[in-house]
């Protein structure tokens, strides 16, 4: 059984071309998906880590620096349309 907050909350923002990014809260994590790839497993962060990712978004960070530089390439493929989607929803 799910307590009250840990329900599933899903966003999702779209481009023309029919590709998402996904973006749920889930049990005190968020899980970012790519819409195109439904069978391929999402990208797990802490809360706190998708909080200080929104933060230095909205502050205007560039995607690109936001990834270090071993970083996994979906990672790499994910990050500008998620940092996208966040300036979406803070908007």
């Amino acid at each position: 059984m799910f307590e009250s907050d840990d329900w599933p909350e899903t966003n999702f923002r779209c481009n023309g071309g029919g590709g998402c990014v996904i973006v749920e809260k889930i049990a005190g994590a968020v899980v970012i998906r790519d819409s195109k790839n439904p069978y391929q497993p999402g990208l797990v962060f802490s809360r706190k880590e998708y909080a200080q990712f929104r933060r230095r978004v909205r502050g205007g960070a560039s995607a690109r620096v936001l990834l270090t530089a071993g970083a996994d390439i979906t990672v790499r493929l994910l990050v500008e349309p998620v940092a996208r989607f966040v300036r979406w929803l803070t908007n």
